[in-house]
Parts: structure tokens; sequence; C-alpha cells
């Protein structure tokens, strides 16, 4: 009797997800998107110009908090009359944040250089320690740049409310005019609530960016070359330097404007925060 036709049917699973470089005779050979021919054996190779997951960059900040902690303790170990070695750095380093943090925010501005002081060395190590071989950034990661952002935008509100009290903190989001209060409520509502995310976008978005130029130039030495740790990737270490240093200074000093908006808002005079912020430039 007559077979009946086969049907075929089409499942979206059934295409290939990968694309497969096919040698002759039909095997497979080559790597196919970071997997080796050893792949069967459940070994993987790791993608060079990949960032790591979000608990090992984790695990990195770690690293940084505890170097920031040993650095603090072993400075402070042996006071000296007339400091020398590692405490003679970190009064310099102590010295030059608060000159900084009182310059920014203006007359008061020195009870916030352990805030200013903490977030500025905190990102600027972040930002160096992915030059060293096998570490990489915190700050590559949008978690660990917006926990930042949510800290400085927090305690930006508490200070706020504590240095003019509820009624005028509130009154600061209403603007000078009484007849524009409500709309200008609503957005001077809004600009508080992005800054946080504009912190951590900016800060993430360039440390990101600097992260994969070197991974790329330090993989195509290892790739494409054949060349193992052909330093491919050294003109672009400088570059990165200056970079963790300007975002690291960027974030702090936004970090003494919003404070300098915030707490001198009563003394700010007709030009509102435009003054403010033309003042803090100006220093």
């Amino acid at each position: 009797m007559p077979q009946s036709p086969q049907v075929f049917q089409y499942h979206p699973d059934s295409r290939p997800a990968k694309p497969i470089l096919m040698a002759r005779g039909g095997q497979e050979s080559g790597r196919v998107a970071g997997e080796t021919t050893s792949a069967g054996k459940g070994e993987k190779e790791e993608d060079p110009g990949k960032i790591p997951d979000a608990p090992r960059l984790f695990g990195n900040s770690l690293v940084v908090a505890v170097i920031l902690v040993i650095f603090a303790l072993v400075a402070r170990s042996k006071k000296e009359t007339v400091p020398r070695g590692l405490q003679n750095f970190g009064e310099q380093i102590v010295e030059s944040l608060d000159y900084f943090t009182v310059g920014t925010i203006g007359p008061g501005g020195g009870r916030y250089t352990p805030l200013v002081g903490t977030v500025f060395l905190y990102v600027l190590l972040s930002n160096l320690i992915g030059i060293i071989p096998g570490l990489h950034s915190p700050t590559a990661n949008i978690s660990v740049t917006l926990a930042l952002g949510v800290i400085v935008f927090l305690y930006v509100q508490y200070e706020g409310i504590r240095t003019n009290g509820p009624i005028n903190y509130a009154k600061h989001f209403m603007g000078p005019m009484p007849v524009l209060a409500p709309g200008m409520f609503f957005i001077e509502l809004i600009s508080e609530i992005v800054k946080p995310f504009t912190l951590a976008i900016r800060l993430f978005g360039n440390i990101f960016g600097e992260d994969v130029i070197l991974m790329v130039l330090a993989g195509l030495g290892l790739e494409l070359l054949h060349v193992r740790g052909l330093p491919l990737h050294f003109p672009v270490l400088f570059l990165s330097v200056i970079t963790a240093v300007v975002q690291a200074m960027v974030f702090a000093m936004l970090t003494c404007i919003y404070l300098s908006l915030i707490v001198h808002h009563e003394h700010e005079g007709p030009d509102g925060e435009e003054g403010a912020i033309a003042a803090a430039h100006a220093h």
C-alpha cells in the first residue's frame, strides 16, 4: 500500500543559534562565539571583549574598599608630629580634598569632606583597577554606579531637610514666583529625581567604553596576530588614567554642587540656583 507523504513542520528553535564554520569533509572547525572544539568536554573559553557579570565586579569593588580601609589604617597607625612617609601622603590627600570641597561648596563645606573624599577615592580607584590584568573596573557596571548615585542623592536630600527644615526644603522646588509654583514644583521635582541616574550613566558610559577599548586592543594581539601579550593597548593606558581621574573629579564636583544648591538655597540671592552653580564653577 502507498506510504503517506511525510509532513515537515518548521520549528523556530530548529534554526542554528550561531554561525558554524565548516571545513572540508563537513567537519566543524575553528571557534564559534567563544567556544572551542573542546566544548563537548564542558570547557568554554572566556571572550576577551566581554565585560564580567555583576558578581565579579562586586568582588572587585570589595577589593577597592579593602585597599582604602587598609591604607587609612596604616596611615593612622603611627602618628608623628612631623609627618613623613605614608602619613605625610595621607595628610596631603585629605588637605587637597578639603580644599576642593570647601572651594566648591563654599563656607561650611568642610563638614562634607569625608563624603566627597570617600566618593572621589572610591571612584578613582575603581576606575584605575581595571587597568590591572585580571581585574575589572567596578564602575563599568551600571549597578555599581547607580548605587553610588543613589547614595549621593539620599544624602543630599537628608542634608537639605536637616539644614533648611521640611518647609523651606519643599519651597526650593517651587521657584521664586508663586504664580508658577505649581508647574515649577513638578519640573524641579523631576530634575531632582533624575540626578542619581545622570551621575550613574555618565560614569558608567565612560568607564565601560574605556574598558571595552582596552579589552578589544588586548584581544587583537591574542586572536588576530597570534602573538601572546602583544601590548597593542599600551598607548590607550595613558588616556585611561586621565579618563579615570577626570571622571572621579566630575563625580565629586557634581556631588559638591548638588550639596551647595540644596544647603545654601536660602542664601543664594536673586539668581537662585544659577547663581549657586556660577559660584561653584568660579572656584
